[in-house]
């Protein structure tokens, strides 16, 4: 067998011409085994009646004479048309695939997972990046393409796996095959003394994180170290425009190749989810979530450790989940609802970037090798702390804190303001004492969207506030009047500058009004 050589340099017909002649040769030794060869001609006969058939002349087989093996005389075949003919039956693609396969670097982009056929293409997005995406593939137009001896060469698993890893990747892990992709760049040594390797990238980041730069490079480590590890919701809100919030996506799109995607809000909401289900790295661009469907989903992304990976004519099937969410959005308060208590969330208000460059994203890609040998040389970051590298403390933020508020129920901020108001201009009392039905008669007793009953579950599920244990006989702070008997809320006064008792006499009874 002759040396390997790169497809791309030599088209495989003219290769074949030129290196397999003889191969050429006892294909049509078997195409009819009553001729003889003495090296350059295919006769047919004994001595006395013996009648030349084929000759080799510069390297072409020459065809003399009439034959049984469906060769036109006066005709010249070159090796590859022989191969052609009768090895692939006139299926010059099968014929061109063997040879490329064979003999050269051809890839060959087909794997067989459980009983299906996929094709590993190779997609060019808009940054040059060459990304894997797996495509159904049928059997019969594999036989087509390449004939049915080929089928043997086609690599099978058990079944996909995730498992990430941005150092030492392998792509058949346990023997299953991997998901994952391999990381597309290398670190580069150098000073890291020497900031001015990283300009474009510092700016970037200190513009993007803020105050909080430090963490932002934490949290490029962890993406760039442990793919593994379960990350914040990164959230990027501004409602001017040229923020930098799409270059700083499309930087980590570069930076993490394959593993990345960018998505639209409906590709979270939809049942086919195999577009980020085995990515490590989700952004989602220009980003609103309305319905309460869509924002538990989003939630439950940020911490799942398993995904059912849905994909159009593939049976369903469950992998590890690792992915990160990144969310960008013009809306900066009401981009999704935030629980006060919830944690996922990194809510980074991104004021409009002062960086000029046009080509900044190209100046940013040639940092990259220079870049992760300064993430490498940095202090490992603790894990430890919470779930989410981080805890609730470090990625607070007014953005965060703004977006909670937002997503408060109507009812809820009318109660709060109210009480607040309330307290200011009743600072001698303590606390506040009220039922719901207290609220609905002082406060709401005109508008019919708000029963007691709601104003009753508000309290309890939004604003936290547990009513006593018991029924008990009290004053009411907010409406005055007489004593009244129920299960009570208690509101902390912050403004009480008084060391007044408050005068509500608990008394427990039976009646329960309320």
């Amino acid at each position: 067998m002759s040396k390997k050589t790169n497809w791309l340099e030599q088209n495989p017909c003219d290769y074949f011409n030129e290196n397999h002649i003889k191969e050429a040769v006892e294909i049509i030794k078997k195409a009819d085994r009553r001729m003889t060869f003495d090296g350059t001609t295919f006769s047919i006969g004994s001595n006395g009646t013996k009648i030349d058939v084929i000759k080799i002349e510069n390297n072409f087989f020459n065809v003399l004479s009439k034959n049984d093996i469906g060769l036109s005389t006066t005709m010249k075949y070159s090796p590859f048309q022989i191969l052609v003919k009768f090895k692939y039956k006139n299926n010059f693609k099968a014929a061109f695939h063997y040879v490329g396969l064979t003999y050269q670097d051809m890839e060959f982009p087909y794997i067989r997972v459980g009983i299906k056929y996929f094709k590993v293409v190779k997609k060019t997005d808009r940054f040059g990046i060459n990304r894997d995406e797996l495509i159904i593939w049928s059997k019969e137009e594999f036989k087509q393409d390449y004939g049915k001896d080929m089928i043997a060469r086609i690599n099978t698993y058990d079944d996909f796996i995730l498992e990430p890893n941005n150092h030492n990747y392998v792509k058949v892990y346990r023997g299953f095959y991997n998901l994952y992709s391999p990381f597309p760049h290398s670190e580069k040594e150098y000073d890291i003394e020497d900031l001015t390797k990283l300009k474009w990238s510092i700016q970037l980041l200190k513009h993007i994180f803020g105050k909080q730069y430090e963490l932002g490079l934490k949290y490029l480590k962890v993406l760039y170290e442990n793919p593994k590890q379960a990350m914040p919701i990164l959230v990027l809100t501004s409602e001017e425009r040229s923020t930098g919030k799409s270059t700083f996506v499309d930087w980590l799109s570069i930076l993490f190749g394959s593993n990345m995607v960018i998505i639209n809000p409906q590709d979270i909401s939809s049942t086919f989810n195999s577009s980020y289900a085995t990515k490590n790295i989700i952004a989602i661009e220009e980003s609103r979530f309305d319905s309460v469907q869509a924002t538990e989903k989003l939630k439950a992304l940020a911490t799942q450790k398993t995904l059912l990976v849905n994909t159009k004519f593939v049976n369903p099937y469950n992998t590890p989940f690792y992915g990160k969410l990144i969310i960008t959005s013009n809306d900066e308060s009401k981009f999704s609802k935030v629980d006060e208590a919830e944690i996922r969330y990194w809510v980074r208000k991104v004021p409009k970037i002062e960086i000029s460059n046009h080509n900044i994203l190209n100046d940013l890609t040639d940092e990259i090798p220079y870049l992760l040998y300064y993430l490498s040389k940095l202090e490992k970051v603790d894990t430890s702390k919470s779930r989410m590298v981080f805890t609730s403390e470090e990625i607070s933020t007014s953005a965060l804190k703004t977006v909670k508020s937002e997503s408060k129920p109507e009812l809820q901020k009318e109660i709060e303001m109210l009480l607040e108001e309330f307290c200011l201009n009743n600072q001698n009392s303590e606390e506040i004492l009220f039922t719901a039905s207290d609220l609905k008669d002082s406060w709401f007793n005109h508008s019919h969207n708000f029963s007691r009953s709601y104003i009753s579950k508000v309290i309890k599920g939004n604003m936290k506030l547990e009513p006593s244990d018991k029924t008990i006989r009290y004053l009411p702070t907010i409406s005055g009047g007489t004593e009244k008997v129920g299960r009570i809320f208690s509101w902390q006064n912050p403004y009480y500058k008084s060391n007044n008792v408050v005068l509500n006499k608990n008394i427990e009874s039976d009646d329960v009004p309320f």
